[in-house]
């Protein structure tokens, strides 16, 4: 079949896929629409030199594509299932598109009644709120896919941290007077006004590109939050950015990498290789996620094989350490913890006199390895939910590596960390203060995963020679 007909099956497929939670709206000669009361899903088709297709799922209520990928089309069975996900994406945008606002308390039992009663109000004023209630314990794990929060006065004092670590999110203070008598009316006041004067802050990665890079390379980082899964790729040559974007899947498959890179080398066949980095457990090429049910796949032998390029996995980490490395160059043997939301332990990555140490198949760095013998003051999994119990159990996890390496700096990627003071003040406890490392927190935006990739793959592409004094060597 040739790309004509492929795309021409295909096009009149989707056309047949009637169904009644939407209308089917052509725009265009290569756009269908399909149009539900709160979202619309695009399905748009280029042709290049390769027939690509992109899905998009937009609603009003949201500023963000609810869903989007791209890829080429030259597989109808796969095509296929990727449309029936972003149908299936559709169907759910009802419950997506409602403005989520969460309350909490010490307990979550008084904001709970209160939270029933502003469900009541909304449905009555036809508003699309929906309240809902957790105890501080949980509040910063389910407070990610929230539109707003509101704190119980009985908890006020806590709405710095709050700030710090929700930043991307409406906050509120419930008013004293307004939580003792159960306010409904005031209460919808005060967050319509709250929603209404946020202003909505871009999140920005910078370009990738180095002025000394003289390859065309392309770095892919994989990202599990807010309970979907993000592929963010960049693309870079010499003194310029060549490429960007993001797929925003709620679940993730190899085909969709391959879909990404297809569609990278039919636009810049110039690209020389990929970095990829993940979460998960990465070992000589092969990766492990559970979280996508993905295990032991040899992800760098089926992409070498498949697209003829050098290909570098590194773990999230690792690539953290050797972009912050690459950056400060002064820093010293350098430590990173990399702990994002919602996982119970983080892993580490290590520079040494200029080298990323991975050890012994893979193992340097595996924090999760040794959580059982730590003494914590409570289960770890309640410690790394809110800022109070992160710096515990950062502390005694970095704290081994502390005193086995002897870090001059210790640099730590975790929300939950509000005060890299508190970190140092608890690291005190166990050790004199003048064998602590100097402590940076990183950025949220990632700058330092991408750049590091970046680094590492320049690295594979010259045979591992000195990269302009960093990290003279990496593993092939």
């Amino acid at each position: 079949m040739t790309d004509r007909e492929l795309f021409e099956t295909f096009y009149q497929w989707i056309l047949s896929q009637e169904d009644p939670s939407y209308r089917i709206e052509k725009t265009g000669e290569d756009q269908v629409d399909y149009v539900t009361e709160n979202a619309a899903a695009h399905v748009q088709f280029y042709h290049l030199e390769y027939e690509i297709v992109s899905f998009t799922i937009d609603s009003p209520k949201s500023e963000e594509p609810l869903f989007f990928l791209h890829f080429e089309l030259k597989d109808l069975e796969h095509a296929q299932q990727l449309f029936r996900e972003m149908i299936q994406s559709l169907k759910k945008a009802g419950e997506q598109v409602r403005t989520k606002i969460l309350l909490s308390c010490t307990s979550g039992f008084t904001t709970s009644f209160f939270a029933d009663k502003l469900n009541t109000a909304a449905e009555t004023l036809g508003l699309d709120y929906s309240f809902s209630a957790v105890p501080y314990t949980d509040l910063f794990e389910a407070a990610q896919d929230q539109d707003a929060v509101l704190l119980a006065p009985q908890i006020g004092y806590l709405m710095k941290k709050a700030q710090d670590v929700l930043s991307d999110k409406v906050l509120l203070q419930i008013p004293t007077d307004v939580f003792a008598t159960y306010n409904v009316t005031k209460m919808i006041d005060l967050v319509r006004e709250a929603i209404a004067a946020k202003e909505k802050k871009e999140e920005v990665i910078e370009d990738i590109h180095d002025p000394e890079w003289d390859s065309c390379i392309a770095v892919i980082a994989i990202l599990h939050r807010n309970k979907k899964y993000e592929i963010h790729y960049r693309g870079a040559e010499l003194e310029k950015a060549l490429d960007r974007g993001v797929v925003i899947k709620d679940s993730l498959d190899i085909r969709d990498l391959e879909d990404v890179l297809d569609v990278l080398f039919i636009r810049h066949p110039e690209i020389k290789g990929v970095s990829i980095i993940a979460p998960g457990v990465v070992y000589d090429g092969y990766l492990t996620l559970p979280s996508a049910k993905i295990f032991d796949l040899d992800l760098i032998g089926e992409f070498t094989r498949r697209y003829k390029r050098p290909f570098i996995l590194c773990n999230d980490a690792n690539a953290a350490a050797v972009g912050y490395y690459a950056n400060h160059r002064d820093c010293g043997d350098l430590l990173v913890y990399y702990h994002p939301l919602g996982n119970s332990v983080g892993g580490a990555g290590i520079v040494i006199g200029g080298n990323l140490q991975i050890g012994k198949k893979d193992i340097a760095g595996e924090c999760a390895n040794y959580m059982k013998i730590l003494n914590f003051s409570e289960d770890r999994f309640d410690l790394a939910r809110a800022p109070e119990g992160i710096v515990e159990l950062i502390t005694k996890v970095t704290l081994p590596m502390i005193c086995t390496i002897g870090p001059d700096t210790l640099a730590v990627y975790c929300d939950l960390l509000t005060d890299t003071e508190e970190l140092k003040e608890s690291l005190k406890k166990y050790i004199p203060e003048r064998h602590i490392p100097e402590i940076h927190k990183l950025n949220s935006n990632l700058w330092e995963v991408f750049y590091g990739g970046g680094v590492l793959l320049y690295n594979l592409l010259h045979g591992s020679i000195t990269y302009r004094e960093d990290l003279k060597e990496f593993r092939q």
